[in-house]
């Protein structure tokens, strides 16, 4: 008898090792595959990094450069010249490549000349914003990036919007305001928010972390307009927000913890109906349905300006 039960016992003591066994490499892969989906997004942003670009005024033919006292000035346009090279960052900041610092106004006043200055994301001189597609304007204000017609050539804030006013990249015909994300070619701006399409399909759980490692979170979709955004732009039919149930079941909420307002629902009109095998939001052709969280599609993050 007493050599029964320890035969029993060591039975189930054998099962539960592999069970735990099989069930700690069902997670490790689990893990694994998530990790390299994160990893291959991310390579993707790598390669779509903001490259350095020329600041082409075409109606006067010139760029705008640093020289003494680092102050803009606009000269010929030499793109093996380094200081001629600049780059959009976030949150509006225009950096110059060499010196790495930022274009900023030395005051809000009309045909006051543009400097370099230690890059600050505080500081409201340093803020810019697109208007009219291809005018750079300082952040809340009417004051545009100018050629400056001056004897020095400085380039300056000023309240004309005319053409010495609109800017281009060197060497193509798009504006700075169509063409530079400050996050890489591969993230689009809309209203106050960036957004990255992915390249692949991936759970829900791929997608949120993947998102995270970028700095940002699944889309969260807060009036009709957005929602139509990300429509028109996505390129395929259904992909993953923000948007679960995990926590409470019934209870929808984004990823930043709100709940979904009532003026702000798209579901279809059966959904959700999933229960608690259905716990994670996708799109689909514009409408909302909840979906078993471990099904592949692509999806959408959002970072905000």
């Amino acid at each position: 008898m007493v050599i029964l039960t320890g035969a029993a016992l060591l039975s189930v003591s054998v099962f539960l090792n592999v069970l735990l066994l099989t069930m700690g490499t069902v997670h490790y892969y689990k893990m694994a595959d998530t990790l390299e989906q994160v990893q291959k997004e991310n390579k993707w942003l790598k390669e779509a990094a903001p490259s350095p670009f020329l600041l082409y005024n075409e109606n006067k033919n010139v760029c705008a450069t640093i020289l003494e006292q680092n102050y803009l000035t606009a000269v010929s346009c030499s793109p093996d010249v380094q200081d001629q090279h600049f780059q959009l960052l976030s949150g509006g900041l225009l950096s110059h490549l060499v010196s790495h610092l930022c274009v900023a106004a030395q005051s809000r006043k009309n045909k006051m000349a543009l400097i370099l200055t230690p890059c600050n994301p505080r500081s409201s001189l340093q803020h810019w914003e697109c208007r009219n597609h291809d005018l750079l304007a300082l952040k809340d204000t009417d004051l545009y990036f100018n050629y400056g017609n001056s004897v020095n050539k400085r380039v300056m804030l000023y309240d004309g919007n005319g053409p010495w006013s609109r800017w281009l990249i060197y060497g193509t015909h798009n504006n700075i305001c169509n063409s530079c994300s400050p996050l890489g070619r591969d993230w689009k701006s809309f209203q106050e928010s960036y957004y990255f399409f992915s390249h692949s399909p991936g759970s829900w759980d791929v997608a949120n972390q993947s998102c995270i490692s970028m700095g940002s979170h699944l889309v969260t979709i807060s009036s009709a307009e957005e929602k139509d955004y990300v429509a028109t732009i996505m390129k395929t039919t259904s992909y993953w927000i923000g948007l679960t149930d995990l926590e409470l079941e019934g209870t929808w909420k984004w990823v930043d913890g709100t709940n979904v307002g009532p003026e702000n629902r798209y579901w279809h009109s059966t959904e959700p109906n999933g229960g608690k095998n259905e716990n994670c939001a996708m799109v689909s052709h514009g409408m909302w349905y909840d979906y078993p969280c471990k099904e592949r599609h692509y999806w959408v993050c959002e970072r905000k300006l």
